[in-house]
Parts: C-alpha cells; sequence; structure tokens
C-alpha cells in the first residue's frame, strides 16, 4: 500500500513537472500582472546604493507612493510589492542578496503574513511569477516553495495553451506589468473608479505564538551584515475592519513588539482610513488615501542618523 502511495505520488510530480517545462516554452502574457516581478527584480541589481526598498503584499504596490518616499529621504525607491500570496520568505529572500551598505528597507507586511498565507507562499502565484522572472529562483530556499513552483507553473499552463489555440486573453486596465511605473508604484488604478461592491473584509486574524512570521523576520534580520537599517510599518486597512477586530489588531501589535528587533513604525490604528479611500480591495487605496497614508508614514518615521 505504501509503496502504491509512493508511486502514485512520484506520477503526480512527474506529470506537474512535465506541464511546468511545458509552461516555460508556451507563449507568455507579458503583460501579464506578475511580469512586472523581472522589472522589480532588475532594478534592485541595478540601481546604486544608498536607496529605500519597500517589500510586502500589493498593499505597497497600491498604496505607497514611492517618488514621495524618494523626495523625503532624498534617495531612490523601490517598491518591491506584488502579492501577499507570494510569501513572506520569498520576499525577504529576493531583496536579501542586494542589500548594501546605507541601503533601507520598510517591510509592509499584510495581516494575513502573520496567520494565514504560509510562509512559502501559494502555488499559483509563485509559478507565475517564476514563469516570468527566472532569476526570481535565487530566492527558493526551500523544498516546500519549490514545490510550490513547480504546481503553480503546472497550473498556469491551462490559461497559455488556451491561448495558443485562439483564446483571446482578459486584459485588465489596473492589473498589468506597465501599470507600473518605472520604480515599481502601481500607478494605473490612480485614475480609475472604483469597482462597486467590491469585498472589503480582512479575514479574522488570528495570533498564533510562538509566531513563524515573527521568527523569520527576526531571523532575517539577525542574518543581515553590513550598515542596512530594517523598519516594519503596518499596511493600511478601512476603520470599519479596524474597529471590528480592534482587540485583536492591538493583541498582534503587542505580540510582533515583544518578538521583533527592530524598529515598527507606529500603531495599527495609525493606518485606519475611511472607506472611501480604498480603491478595490481592503489594501488597496485610491489616488487620495496613497497619498495620506505616505504622508502619514513619513510623518511617524523616527530620524535618521
Amino acid at each position: 500500500m505504501l509503496k502504491l502511495i509512493r508511486n502514485l505520488f512520484l506520477l503526480g510530480f512527474l506529470a506537474a513537472l512535465s506541464m511546468s517545462a511545458l509552461a516555460l516554452f508556451l507563449p507568455h502574457d507579458t503583460e501579464n500582472y506578475m511580469a512586472a516581478a523581472a522589472d522589480k527584480h532588475r532594478l534592485l541589481n541595478s540601481v546604486p546604493s544608498p536607496r529605500v526598498i519597500l517589500i510586502g503584499g500589493s498593499n505597497t504596490a497600491f498604496s505607497v507612493d514611492g517618488q514621495k518616499v524618494a523626495e523625503r529621504f532624498g534617495m531612490p525607491v523601490i517598491n518591491m510589492g506584488l502579492n501577499v500570496d507570494l510569501g513572506l520568505r520569498y520576499m525577504l529572500n529576493e531583496v536579501k542578496p542586494f542589500l548594501r551598505d546605507g541601503d533601507i528597507l520598510l517591510i509592509f507586511p499584510e495581516y494575513s503574513h502573520f496567520s494565514g498565507v504560509p510562509l512559502d507562499g501559494e502555488a499559483r502565484e509563485l509559478g507565475t511569477l517564476i514563469k516570468f522572472c527566472p532569476e526570481c529562483l535565487s530566492a527558493i530556499s526551500t523544498p516546500r516553495q519549490a514545490f510550490n513552483v513547480v504546481v503553480g507553473l503546472a497550473q498556469g499552463t491551462e490559461g497559455d495553451l488556451l491561448h495558443a489555440l485562439g483564446k483571446p486573453r482578459e486584459i485588465s486596465p489596473v492589473y498589468y506589468r506597465h501599470g507600473f511605473d518605472e520604480w515599481g508604484n502601481m500607478v494605473a488604478h490612480l485614475n480609475q473608479p472604483a469597482p462597486s461592491g467590491f469585498a472589503s473584509a480582512i479575514p479574522q486574524i488570528q495570533i498564533p505564538s510562538p509566531n513563524r512570521a515573527i521568527e523569520l523576520l527576526d531571523a532575517f534580520y539577525r542574518s543581515l551584515e553590513g550598515d542596512v537599517q530594517v523598519f516594519m510599518v503596518y499596511p493600511a486597512v478601512p476603520v470599519g475592519q479596524y474597529k471590528a477586530q480592534k482587540e485583536r489588531f492591538s493583541a498582534l501589535d503587542a505580540l510582533i513588539r515583544s518578538r521583533l528587533e527592530f524598529p515598527v513604525v507606529g500603531v495599527p490604528q495609525d493606518f485606519a482610513y475611511a472607506g472611501r479611500l480604498f480603491y478595490d480591495t481592503s489594501y488597496h487605496l485610491n489616488r487620495e488615501g496613497r497619498e495620506l497614508h505616505t504622508d502619514h508614514v513619513l510623518d511617524m518615521f523616527p530620524s535618521l542618523p
């Protein structure tokens, strides 16, 4: 029985591996949202230090005005934000080899990073990203991440096969590669009307302790070499969602502050905004909200040496 199970697992893995290889050779949608990963990765490698590097999920891409941050710090700002489901481990691994003396790293984790989204990410998102950014494989460091990449590449073949057979791709006015500016900030949504009736609820916050995400953040910080400053900043959320889980937000903040060895900017309440300031999710601000949030983050930022 165990042999049968092992053989079935091996057969499934080989099938997924074959589909993954096929995915790499089928024609790609070069305007796919995830294709922006290649452009952002190139910035990490080419922009000289010192610079400010922003990492996080799509909250970082949509809700932080990197150009305004650049004006404040007097150095270039690279916005690496893409998708929460890439996992916190991938986000940290990607930037670590490129951090140099004088760099400032701002980490904007989403609340689900601490309890919902696996540290090693989700298969479809990781596989899609690697399809468009093969050089990003350098950020894959665990067997689970590697498994997710293989499975995700296989999952992504369906759309490419249908396109190869003549089915047109759906085109989004916002979620596409050149919706980002040259520094990795999402800007395509700034002049778009907010979709009606989008889901704004934040899943119930869980507070596991010990918390693997906090442990990962601390291990990452302790492993850094040279003069790199690291800060964590909470993401923007609708004030109604904050009030609905106020005690949980506060408990998570207390846990983070008791364990993290690097500074946390503000508390969750500081970044809770009126619902009208959000674009299409509870983490994506519209133009007005983005400017307000960026100003707020900068106003609360500590003085740097």
